[in-house]
């Protein structure tokens, strides 16, 4: 293969490779488990510098705007891929919930809202970790700009999380878990019928995703029976995220956490 050929397929966005059919990354084959090793270390490593930046709050402040515009900036990268193929459809709208995490990983690092923290926390956290174990680009090549994106996308919206609960700028407090399911809500009935519109598939609400408990379910229930599944699925594990906080929440009374737009503390 030519060098042209090469940065060419490395560049091919996530639709072209999805027309073709084939899985080039299978799940837990072992591209993908290199991929998770990666994504640990590298998580890792980012806590860690972030850790050390603890005396000097102003390099802190622009670490945490880094990571948080990160996704963003690789996000623009794979949709400016599309449009140089002709391969931008509306399932590639950033309309996924981890795209608005995204957005929300940028407002929280700007304002430090608790309410975007608590979002951030209660779907990001889920939403980040599960496109990691079930990546839904294993269409692409391992090594290729879409695979680099997704994990690289998801990876840092979980290190933010993880960093900004580390250093208590994400408070949760266990009554406060009505704004996570409150927004996903919202979200997904104003999605799904986007979704029946234009045969897209956020949230993975239109159809189960292949090789995921989606797809079990659906085998189970049917579709849309799955989906009453997965919303339980959710609540469950919003209610393990929160219920550990729930002596902050019980104490202080719901406190500042919960007031819309209170301002966190780091």
């Amino acid at each position: 293969m030519g060098i042209i050929a090469a940065i060419r397929d490395f560049l091919t966005p996530l639709p072209v490779w999805a027309e073709r059919g084939e899985i080039l990354m299978p799940l837990f084959g072992q591209a993908h488990r290199l991929w998770l090793i990666a994504c640990v270390c590298a998580g890792l490593l980012l806590t860690r510098a972030h850790r050390r930046l603890e005396h000097s709050p102003q390099a802190k402040r622009r670490f945490e705007l880094g990571i948080a515009t990160a996704p963003i900036v690789l996000l623009c990268a794979h949709m400016a891929s599309m449009l140089c193929f002709s391969a931008f459809y509306p399932s590639c709208l950033p309309l996924h919930l981890c795209n608005l995490c995204e957005v929300l990983a940028i407002a929280f690092a700007l304002t430090g809202n608790g309410l975007y923290g608590n979002v951030l926390y209660g779907v990001g956290l889920a939403g980040s970790a599960s496109a990691l174990i079930f990546p839904g680009w294993g269409h692409a090549p391992a090594f290729s700009l879409p695979s680099i994106c997704g994990f690289g996308e998801h990876l840092l919206v979980l290190a933010f999380i993880v960093m900004k609960l580390r250093d208590k700028g994400i408070r949760p407090a266990f009554w406060d878990i009505w704004q996570p399911i409150v927004f996903t809500g919202i979200y997904v009935c104003a999605i799904y019928p986007f979704n029946k519109r234009h045969g897209t598939n956020f949230a993975f609400v239109n159809w189960a995703l292949p090789d995921t408990p989606l797809a079990a379910w659906d085998e189970i229930y049917g579709n849309p029976g799955y989906i009453a599944v997965y919303a339980l699925a959710f609540l469950l594990f919003e209610l393990m995220l929160f219920l550990p906080w729930r002596t902050r929440g019980a104490s202080a009374g719901g406190g500042s956490e919960r007031r819309w737009g209170a301002r966190t503390r780091g």
